[in-house]
C-alpha cells in the first residue's frame, strides 16, 4: 500500500497521522464516523469529525481496494467505545491471530503492509489498497 499525502507518526500503536501539514490525532481529538465501501469503483472510505464541529472532517481514501476486514468487538462495552481509535498500526499481510507479532519498527520503503485501527471497544478494522490518501478538512 502507497501513503500518499500523509504518514503515521509512528509504525505500531501510534495515533497520529501526519499529513497535510498538521498532526491527526485520532485517539483524543477525532470521532470515528464509520467506513463505506464503494463497489463501483473499489474504495473505501473511513471518516472522522470532531464532537459538534460538523464542517470539521478527516477522511482515508483507499483506491483499489484488496481487503477490508472488520474484527467483532467487545459486548460489555458501550457503543461510544467505538469511535474512539485506540491506535493505528502498519502490520505484515500474513495472517495471525495476534497483530503485534505482524508488527515492525522498522519497515522498508518498499515493503508490503496492511494498516490496522484498533479502536477502543475492541474491533478493529484492517484494510488494504493500493493507494490511501487523507483528505482533511479543518472548519470554523
Amino acid at each position: 500500500m502507497k501513503l500518499v499525502n500523509f504518514g503515521l507518526s509512528t509504525p505500531s500503536f501510534g495515533i497520529e497521522l501526519v499529513g497535510l501539514e498538521v498532526f491527526w490525532d485520532l485517539h483524543n481529538t477525532w470521532s470515528f464516523q464509520g467506513v463505506s465501501l464503494n463497489t463501483k469503483n473499489n474504495t473505501a472510505v473511513m471518516r472522522w469529525m470532531i464532537d459538534g464541529r460538523p464542517s470539521t472532517t478527516l477522511s482515508l481514501i483507499f483506491t483499489n481496494l484488496k481487503l477490508l476486514s472488520i474484527s467483532e468487538r467487545a459486548d460489555d462495552l458501550p457503543l461510544s467505545e467505538d469511535l474512539c481509535v485506540s491506535s493505528v498500526s502498519k502490520v505484515l499481510p500474513e495472517p495471525n491471530p495476534e497483530p503485534e507479532f505482524r508488527m515492525k519498527a522498522q519497515w522498508d520503503p518498499n515493503e508490503a503492509f496492511h494498516l490496522l485501527f484498533q479502536f477502543q471497544s475492541g474491533r478493529s478494522i484492517e484494510i488494504d489498497a493500493e493507494t490511501v490518501e487523507l483528505d482533511g478538512v479543518i472548519g470554523p
